[in-house]
Order: C-alpha cells, then sequence, then structure tokens
C-alpha cells in the first residue's frame, strides 16, 4: 500500500512540472517571497486572484507570441518577436481576476511599477490570456489555455477546453542584461502601494525552480 501512495505521488508531482501554456514551462516559476496582498485580492475578487511570474527563454518567446490565447487590448495589434532582444532579460508577469468586476484595465496596469534588482524595465507589453478553470473550495483555479491548437498537421484547428474561461493579464517586462546578477529579485509595485516580490538564481542559465508542490489554500 505504501509503495502503491509512493508511486501516486511521484506521478502527481511529474504532473506538476509541466507546460503551462505553449512556451512557459512551471519550471520556470520564479519564488514568491511573502504572501498576497489583503488590497490586490479584494480589487480582483478573492476567488479569482492569482498572481505569478516566469523567466521565459528567448528560444521559448516565439512560441508565447503564437499563443492562440492572446488577445490584445487593440484588436488590430499582434505580438511580434521583433518587439524583444535576445540579449534582453524578459519576464512573464501574469495575474488572473474575476472578469465581472469592472474597472480601467489599461489604466490599472499604467501604473504597475516593476524592478530587478532596482533596474527599472526596458519595456511592458501586456495582454489578455483566459484559461479554462477548475472549483477548489471557495476559489477558482486555472485548469489549461482556454483555446488550444490541435496536434500537427491540423494545428490551423483551434479548440476550446472549458464551457467557460477565467481571465488573466499577462505582462512580458523586458531588463536590460546588465540588470540581472546571480541572485535576483523582481520587485511589483501595484497601484494599490502593495509591495510583492519574486526571486530566482541564475548562474550562465536559468536554475530551474525546485519548490514546486501541492497548492493547498491558505487564503
Amino acid at each position: 500500500m505504501k509503495n502503491v501512495f509512493y508511486l501516486s505521488l511521484l506521478s502527481c508531482l511529474s504532473c506538476a512540472l509541466t507546460i503551462i501554456s505553449p512556451g512557459v514551462n512551471s519550471n520556470y516559476r520564479l519564488d514568491k517571497i511573502g504572501v498576497y496582498k489583503f488590497q490586490e485580492s479584494s480589487f480582483y475578487g478573492s476567488k479569482f486572484y492569482d498572481l505569478s511570474a516566469f523567466f521565459l527563454e528567448y528560444e521559448n518567446l516565439k512560441l508565447v507570441l503564437d499563443d492562440p490565447n492572446n488577445s490584445l487590448f487593440n484588436k488590430e495589434e499582434k505580438l511580434n518577436i521583433n518587439q524583444f532582444e535576445a540579449n534582453n532579460v524578459n519576464l512573464l508577469i501574469e495575474f488572473c481576476y474575476d472578469k465581472e468586476i469592472e474597472f480601467d484595465i489599461e489604466n490599472d496596469l499604467a501604473n504597475y511599477h516593476y524592478k530587478l534588482n532596482n533596474f527599472e524595465p526596458l519595456s511592458t507589453t501586456s495582454y489578455f490570456y483566459p484559461y479554462s478553470f477548475s472549483v477548489r473550495g471557495e476559489f477558482i483555479k486555472k485548469f489549461k489555455p482556454f483555446y488550444v491548437r490541435e496536434k500537427y498537421p491540423y494545428q490551423h484547428r483551434i479548440y476550446t477546453t472549458g464551457d467557460d474561461y477565467l481571465m488573466c493579464i499577462r505582462s512580458i517586462v523586458s531588463f536590460p542584461k546588465s540588470a540581472q546578477n546571480k541572485s535576483n529579485s523582481l520587485e511589483i509595485l501595484t497601484p494599490r502601494n502593495s509591495l510583492i516580490n519574486f526571486s530566482y538564481e541564475f548562474d550562465r542559465e536559468f536554475i530551474l525552480y525546485k519548490n514546486e508542490k501541492f497548492e493547498l489554500s491558505t487564503r
């Protein structure tokens, strides 16, 4: 019985370390320091709010940009790999919110401030990103990207992974290469003056995230 439980546990852990979306692997998650701020969950909806950050390898960036879930605020614009420099440090910040709450999204995003080791970003590109979801107790949890392409050679076909979606906002925040050290601290100051921090290690390459675990809700 113990062996069965052990194998099941290993299986679950291996499932946790998967592709979150095209080009974004949970091994590249930044380590969250501290806990979520009450002001943020209250503003965005306590059942829905979630905040995470990831390191983006430049070679994966095209997959991130070509994701069928990406939706810019200006529908006529598209994300383009030429917007980003290969030598820059690109971080993906993502938060989710209750789509029934009305607020000025673009103004809200304009009042976010980011720093990597006290360096200001070179650019910030933000866009909508929907997920299908599951209900876990009182909270809504991301399940899969809402739109998924069929496998080759039918990749032009797109299907949905649920009947409804959880809306999130993704921001690709780019910093100069000189901003990055071996030990790194990402600081996020929200429009409500909540200070949120993430950290990661980089030694010639990103040190893969080691703290993936079951998220037992404490909110």
